[in-house]
């Protein structure tokens, strides 16, 4: 079975308030042997140059991780904290080229690696790591991380960051994925009880599952830009929101 997979985002409400561009920034990179890469980040909006940081952080830990992986390393955990390590530092190096204050390309960071037999993900920060085995429920990763005030979270910029960073492996076989920014937790997640909401993903994921191909799936991308564009979604928050979706199961296969 092959992945395919659709991703997108969309300036949230308060951004287009104030004339800020979307700081999310996605990206989703398939292998020859079938292995999935994904990484999302999320710009703080509070950073002039968060989408820099963003884009930078899933740049480099695509190539970090499509490096390691086609040298023949397997150790996933170690990959993605090595992957999360060198995204740090390249936006270090970004913000030190520019003569700019690290702090102004804050962003969080979620990281995911999938193989046949397992994989491993990563966290700086709040989002949303699930999966799902055939047959199972939806379960979630790594739980969004709080800062000490509410609606405060960590980044991968901070002085402390390489402490925050979280680090998961978990076995295979992983038939669906799913990884959103911040903005979406509430549709989610359960708070109450720390749990996923079923009905959220089943509902996406049965749409997927019909579509033709491989590889990116272009116009259910598009249509998952509209949805996040949508009154449903940015009346739950004014924040930027982005999504990636990804699934190997049989065209027209049960969720």
């Amino acid at each position: 079975m092959v992945w395919r997979w659709a991703a997108a985002r969309a300036t949230g409400r308060s951004h287009l308030k104030s004339g800020l561009p979307c700081q999310d920034r996605f990206g989703v990179q398939l292998l020859a042997n079938g292995t999935l890469i994904a990484a999302l980040a999320d710009g703080a909006g509070s950073a002039v140059r968060g989408e820099v940081g963003a884009e930078t952080a899933v740049l480099t830990v695509l190539s970090s991780l499509h490096k390691s992986l086609n040298e023949g390393a397997t150790d996933l955990k170690s990959l993605v904290q090595d992957a999360v390590g060198e995204a740090r530092q390249a936006v270090i190096a970004v913000a030190e080229r520019d003569q700019q204050d690290i702090r102004q390309y804050a962003s969080t960071l979620l990281a995911v690696v999938l193989t046949n037999e397992g994989g491993a993900a990563a966290q700086i920060g709040d989002g949303v790591i699930v999966v799902k085995r055939d047959h199972e429920e939806w379960a979630w990763i790594l739980w969004p991380q709080r800062g000490e005030y509410t609606n405060t979270t960590f980044f991968l910029t901070d002085p402390a960051a390489t402490q925050r960073l979280e680090v998961e492996g978990f076995p295979g076989p992983i038939t669906d994925l799913a990884l959103m920014s911040d903005g979406l937790e509430c549709l989610a997640l359960r708070y109450a009880d720390q749990t996923v909401h079923q009905p959220f993903f089943n509902g996406m994921f049965r749409s997927l599952v019909l579509e033709q191909g491989s590889d990116e799936i272009k116009t259910f991308s598009d249509s998952l830009k509209d949805y996040l564009a949508s009154e449903p979604i940015s009346s739950r928050t004014d924040d930027d929101v982005s999504i990636i979706l990804a699934t190997r199961r049989p065209t027209g296969a049960s969720i």
